[in-house]
């Protein structure tokens, strides 16, 4: 399946899904893969949960638990400080695809999941000083690493708040070639749900943005909460490209679930094979080209033996060229010695240069 990450409107439906996790407890963190973790939770009412955190792209509840041959050293510490905790909070930071978890243990704790650009997963004290980090990152205005500050990515718009006023504002300013990427990217919707928009709206997303009437802006507005009414309970719809929390108006799709969690936990792009099917893949590579290789020796045996059972076929009939060869050297030189053995209809070239008769047998 092509998608790759999911929007900020997939997000929050994700995490209105979520809200059961509350008041749930951390039992156990696995890291299989370097941009995979996986947190074993029990939820009150529901038990056993498994959540799966794909850096940079989504997170989800799924069935399919992996674990690696040894924890890492960002699982060791996640295991630290937040093992047997309780899940305080969830919830996303604005309209960013960022989530985190409140969590308590015998201190309080941020789990921060960065789902936007290469993503990370950082934790954090009460006081947002990272304690630990997937990875370490730096930009101008940001710095991911242990005993830092932890700063938000900085928010223009939030899409969830935004107002009439604030769309025609933006709609005015905007240089973008139509209404769906200005929607888009400076409302921060994605451009499959700019799109969606526009088509619930009924208002043309090819127009300029700066040509959008109040009327049309008021539309835009109405329907973005309607967006929101619908993630409150969301169910997955699967498409050829796409994984939706509600049904797309002018598409059917190929197959609905009952939560946006399960429909999610479909897509496979991100999951490599475990540690043992690389081996195993490995050593079955291995075996093909020693078998490969045991095969073309086998083939020159066949034809080595073939070669030493026409020479002993012939052997007296090679013997006495070898004879004659033998007797002309005494007086002739190769060259002289090409032109009487082209006499011979059994040979079929002389290489002059390394001394060498071909023999047709």
């Amino acid at each position: 399946m092509p998608k790759k990450s999911i929007s900020s409107l997939e997000l929050a439906a994700l995490v209105n899904e979520l809200q059961f996790l509350v008041n749930g407890k951390v039992s156990q963190i696995y890291h299989p893969e370097n941009n995979v973790l996986l947190l074993q939770l029990h939820a009150p009412r529901r038990g056993k949960q498994l959540l799966k955190i794909v850096s940079g792209k989504w997170l989800c509840l799924t069935q399919q638990k992996e674990s690696a041959l040894k924890p890492s050293g960002f699982c060791m510490q996640l295991r630290k400080y937040i093992d047997n905790a309780i899940i305080k909070n969830l919830y996303q930071q604005g309209s960013e695809r960022v989530v985190i978890f409140e969590i308590e243990k015998l201190e309080k704790y941020f789990l921060i999941i960065e789902l936007f650009s290469k993503g990370n997963i950082i934790l954090t004290d009460a006081k947002n000083v990272i304690i630990t980090a997937l990875e370490n990152q730096e930009w101008k205005d940001r710095t991911i690493k242990p005993k830092e500050k932890y700063v938000f990515p900085p928010l223009d718009i939030n899409w969830k708040e935004v107002s009439v006023k604030k769309v025609q504002e933006v709609l005015k300013k905007s240089e973008k070639r139509n209404l769906a990427t200005s929607l888009a990217t400076e409302i921060g919707l994605g451009g499959l749900y700019a799109e969606e928009l526009c088509r619930q709206a009924e208002v043309d997303l090819n127009q300029v943005p700066t040509k959008v009437t109040a009327k049309e802006a008021e539309l835009l507005v109405k329907t973005m909460k309607n967006f929101q009414i619908a993630i409150t309970t969301p169910k997955g719809y699967i498409y050829e490209n796409d994984v939706t929390p509600f049904p797309l108006l002018e598409k059917k799709p190929l197959q609905e679930m009952e939560s946006y969690n399960e429909a999610i936990d479909t897509l496979k792009l991100s999951e490599k094979p475990s540690p043992y099917q690389n081996k195993i893949k490995t050593l079955q590579r291995t075996i093909a080209e020693q078998e490969e290789a045991i095969k073309n020796q086998e083939e020159k045996i066949i034809i080595g033996s073939r070669k030493g059972e026409l020479i002993y076929e012939k052997y007296t009939a090679l013997q006495k060229l070898k004879e004659i060869v033998e007797e002309l050297k005494k007086s002739k030189n190769w060259t002289e010695i090409a032109k009487e053995l082209k006499k011979e209809k059994k040979i079929s070239k002389i290489n002059l240069e390394k001394k060498v008769i071909t023999i047709e047998l």
